[in-house]
């Protein structure tokens, strides 16, 4: 090898190590992802995302039974409007607005016929109205195979399958089979505390049976 061209090497390479040492060794660990690069996550599609706090009334329609259950938010919380017309268990609604308002889709499925789905009739509808009466419906078909997730889809939609998981359904329809009724409140017991005789009472004796006396008629 040639000095000068083993001179040339060795130069590149203090500029290189002098390089390392004054500009790569002072950045933090953020300092060095930021300039490589981090691969954004991507965010979980939605088939509906909404604002829970806009959702006025929850309607659960049966579509193989002749069964309904609806609540609407009031100023005084949530209420049963059917089966009966009494206050809500304000958790169990809260709970069903924010997951319908916040449905999280895993796959959409192009299909030709709904019926292979459970869409023939299928299994129940929940329809959601807005503060501002915009209605919006979904249908819930079978599950899967494994049982994992639950085929849905747009009221009215001819093509198109989504599938979600099952905690949505399961919820639905545990509140057809028991309507989210407000908890009655339970009474709280309170002991009686026991009489305690007088020290100066005059005990009856044995046999005694009080008599009702008349009452005095006052002379003239």
């Amino acid at each position: 090898m040639k000095p000068r061209y083993t001179l040339f090497v060795v130069a590149v390479a203090v500029v290189l190590i002098v390089y390392a040492l004054q500009v790569e060794s002072p950045l933090t660990s953020e300092q060095l992802s930021a300039r490589q690069g981090t691969p954004a996550a991507t965010p979980a599609p939605y088939i509906f995302q909404l604002n829970a706090a806009d959702v006025q009334t929850i309607i659960i329609s049966d579509l193989r039974l002749p069964r309904v259950v609806s609540i609407t938010r009031t100023a005084g919380g949530w209420r049963l409007t059917s089966p009966e017309d009494k206050p809500a268990d304000s958790n169990k609604a809260d709970a069903v607005a924010n997951a319908f308002a916040n449905l999280k889709l895993v796959r959409t499925i192009t299909v030709t016929d709904l019926a292979a789905f459970g869409f023939a009739p299928a299994r129940l509808e929940l329809r959601g109205v807005m503060k501002d009466g915009t209605t919006y419906g979904l249908l819930l078909g079978n599950a899967t195979l494994d049982g994992s997730l639950y085929y849905v889809t747009y009221t009215g939609e001819k093509s198109k399958v989504f599938l979600i998981e099952t905690s949505l359904g399961m919820s639905l329809q545990s509140l057809l089979d028991m309507p989210p009724f407000a908890p009655t409140a339970t009474p709280v017991w309170t002991p009686t505390p026991p009489v305690t005789p007088q020290a100066d009472a005059t005990p009856a004796p044995p046999g005694f049976v009080p008599t009702l006396l008349p009452p005095v008629t006052p002379k003239p």
